[in-house]
């Protein structure tokens, strides 16, 4: 069984569609058992309704508070310790859950789970991993809001656990990957310094891409970034997305039916998380969008995906310490 957390409190009270949607995600996997965290004495009525009641594979543990999107989303994080990303970040670290869900706003999320897991040993800063694309050649956008401003080495952090992600969900043996830049010809210091520390670590190193190969997908599994530019690429492809007509428009992806095909998954910490629907906390969690981001916390539980990412920060640490001059 996967035992899965799931906070449905975002800014405010835990949106009512949502709570239809837990019989979607039970049906989806019987071999997947819910903790639902919010206001027991609202939530407990409505999920009645949809036939859904406490014992089996459902329980229910109080939380009050959501955690208001922006700035002071860490300091909210850590003030308010009965906030749900909060109670559910506490039962994935104590061992009461093996992944937590949450429609939290993104910051809420990043914060949470780096706050209560803690980072991978040789990871300095958690990275928001969104899968973007084709649904049939999607492409791992790394990081897509959780930092601003990033060095050379962190970029290399969030290829090498991006690569993980690609191995684990996707099932690429050697994940290509690319910083994400306006040309080749515009390519910055920063991302000379990251491609060259990059092409140090044995992975698959295409260099430059552009935006537009997020949706095409041409030859890139993995797409490297600063959180400020890959927020700003991801909310820009989102709402097209949403617009688009498949089938007049075989690039673009359907998110209406998943939401970025599983959320977005916080990479570079002792844990599992997952962010439910699109980049923007004021925006509604989409139709399938909970179903979704359970199923990609499952896989990357069961996966170990955290445990692939520990041993990935392994070989940069071996790697800066060649730099430093030191012996291992």
């Amino acid at each position: 069984m996967a035992r899965v957390a799931v906070d449905l409190i975002g800014a405010g009270s835990p949106p009512g569609d949502l709570l239809g949607e837990i019989t979607a995600v039970l049906d989806a996997d019987p071999r997947v058992t819910l903790t639902v965290v919010a206001p027991t004495d609202t939530v407990a009525p409505v999920l009645a309704e949809h036939g859904v009641l406490e014992g089996g594979r459902v329980r229910l543990v109080n939380a009050s508070r959501g955690v208001a999107p922006g700035p002071e989303a860490l300091r909210e994080v850590r003030a308010l310790r009965e906030a749900g990303v909060r109670v559910a970040a506490r039962l994935v670290r104590d061992g009461h859950a093996d992944a937590m869900v949450s429609v939290a706003p993104l910051e809420a999320v990043i914060a949470a789970a780096g706050f209560t897991f803690g980072l991978v040993p040789g990871a300095t800063r958690a990275a928001a991993a969104a899968v973007v694309g084709p649904a049939e050649s999607p492409v791992i956008l790394c990081d897509a809001g959780g930092s601003v401003d990033v060095t050379a080495d962190e970029l290399a952090q969030f290829a090498l656990a991006g690569a993980c992600l690609a191995r684990v969900r996707h099932g690429v043996g050697a994940p290509a990957v690319g910083l994400l830049s306006a040309r080749p010809a515009l390519l910055d210091p920063l991302r000379r310094s990251a491609g060259d520390l990059l092409a140090s670590l044995g992975l698959d190193l295409v260099g430059p891409v552009t935006a537009d190969r997020l949706r095409t997908r041409t030859g890139v599994d993995v797409v490297v970034t600063d959180g400020h530019t890959g927020d700003v690429v991801l909310s820009a492809l989102y709402p097209s997305a949403r617009r688009a007509r498949p089938e007049t428009d075989p690039a673009c992806w359907q998110a209406n039916s998943s939401d970025l095909q599983g959320g977005i998954i916080v990479l570079g910490v002792d844990g599992t998380a997952v962010r439910a629907g699109g980049p923007a906390a004021t925006a509604p969690v989409g139709p399938g969008a909970l179903p979704e981001a359970v199923r990609a916390a499952v896989g990357a539980a069961r996966a170990g995906l955290s445990g692939a990412v520990r041993q990935a920060m392994a070989t940069l640490v071996d790697r800066r310490r060649e730099l430093a001059g030191l012996s291992r």
